[in-house]
């Protein structure tokens, strides 16, 4: 196992030593490999690829994937099964759920070694941004794994955003970590809680945002209340690490990683600095292939795709994605969505990671008194889910505010946003 850790680390450094030109190459072969599989493993882009009229030797660069059809996660849900590589069984990987706050829920299987190429990746992102051996590292996450991948060297905690801010203040002030990663509007309310005192003796050089589209003005309010530099960094539980910012606040795209193309109104590439949907191809995970991924987000190619930070990975402009509401109550209370999602989702984990309680959900506040919650039962769901579900409602709202909770078969039906899955209507 170390020996298959070393050889990650050293294949992920590698690629940032890499000219541009190389790197593209080295992204086309591992297209040509993964096509290759999927179309042998999966019935799924088999079937999807026969009807287009696509062989695999006719995809031979990133251009060529516009030969091939879109594909969403409800494709995905519909045919998780043949989705699936003939290579692999479950129990030989690392199952995780993607949250509703980036779509549908859908279980996502990851090989062993390309989990461990994510890690390394998720140390790239931070060194992008300062991290490094000796430095230490407190990260936010609703269950805090352990990486096994510290050789002695990276310092790091985990902790559980459900943890009270007093605690979270103890331990800043005790580890006073170097880099922070951290939802944004969890950062924002920890930012309040914090004394300016409390801020000065942290000492954070650097903060890390994720899991969250983060507005201008709520990234310039975290770095002027925690007074050191906050970057993003975008992933998914599909694709693993997309794209990190470096110091310059460059969004660069790891074209080891994933191919990001950026779509048009109508399917085609857009053109540098036109907005468009951005599609994803995974290069990395060979258990479950995302080929031309819908995720749902947006940006832009700006027209000089390059950074004077000198790494060779491609720039993207700023990701926008999903924003989801507050609630405010009537004592004038704002319940961010964060804390919403810890609701919904935490009852989740009870389950077990491999485990797909609810396919999607949608909760919406139709008065400052009154919201309404809506599901759809996963193929594991158990009516004890609505027992947690409803106490987790009574602990956060007590009774300022009453949630219907009703089942539903297509969540679209109950939407009156698109992309939102906590909306505010008032």
């Amino acid at each position: 196992m170390i020996l298959t850790k070393l050889k990650k680390l050293r294949e992920v450094s590698s690629c940032r030593k890499m000219s541009p030109e190389k790197l593209a190459a080295f992204r086309d072969e591992r297209l040509q490999l993964m096509i290759r599989h999927a179309y042998r493993t999966t019935p799924f882009y088999k079937k999807l690829m026969d009807r287009a009229g696509v062989k695999p030797a006719d995809i031979r660069t990133a251009k060529d994937l516009i030969k091939l059809p879109l594909v969403t996660k409800q494709d995905i849900q519909n045919n998780y099964k043949d989705c699936v590589s003939s290579q692999f069984t479950e129990d030989q990987c690392l199952v995780r759920t993607t949250s509703g706050s980036s779509g549908k829920m859908l279980r996502v299987l990851w090989e062993t070694d390309s989990f461990w190429n994510r890690l390394t990746m998720y140390y790239r992102c931070l060194s992008m941004i300062g991290y490094s051996p000796f430095k230490k590292l407190l990260y936010f996450l609703p269950v805090p794994e352990k990486s096994g991948f510290t050789f002695g060297l990276f310092r790091q905690m985990g902790l559980e955003p459900k943890t009270p801010f007093e605690e979270i203040r103890q331990h800043l002030l005790t580890f006073t970590p170097h880099i922070m990663a951290i939802y944004p509007s969890y950062a924002l309310a920890l930012a309040n809680f914090l004394s300016s005192d409390d801020i000065l003796k942290i000492g954070l050089e650097a903060i890390s945002l994720n899991s969250e589209m983060i507005l201008p003005q709520d990234r310039a309010e975290i770095e002027r209340k925690f007074n050191c530099p906050a970057y993003d960094e975008y992933s998914s539980v599909e694709m693993g690490f997309i794209a990190s910012m470096c110091r310059k606040k460059k969004n660069h795209v790891f074209t080891d990683n994933v191919i990001l193309e950026i779509l048009d109104a109508q399917g085609h590439p857009a053109r540098p600095g036109e907005r468009g949907e951005i599609v994803l191809t995974s290069l990395t995970n060979y258990a479950m292939p995302f080929i031309r991924y819908r995720i749902g987000d947006y940006s832009y190619f700006p027209e000089n795709r390059t950074c004077s930070c000198g790494l060779p990975f491609p720039v993207i402009g700023p990701i926008e994605g999903r924003k989801d509401d507050s609630f405010i109550l009537r004592d004038g209370a704002a319940i961010p969505a964060w804390k919403i999602y810890e609701v919904v989702e935490r009852p989740l984990e009870d389950f077990g990671m491999d485990k797909l309680v609810l396919t999607d959900f949608y909760m919406v506040q139709r008065k400052k008194d009154l919201a309404d919650f809506y599901y759809v039962k996963g193929p594991d769901f158990e009516d004890s889910y609505l027992t947690h579900l409803h106490a987790g409602i009574g602990r956060l709202f007590g009774n300022r505010l009453t949630v219907n909770v009703s089942v539903t078969d297509n969540i679209d039906r109950v939407k009156t946003v698109k992309r939102k899955y906590i909306h505010r209507e008032i």
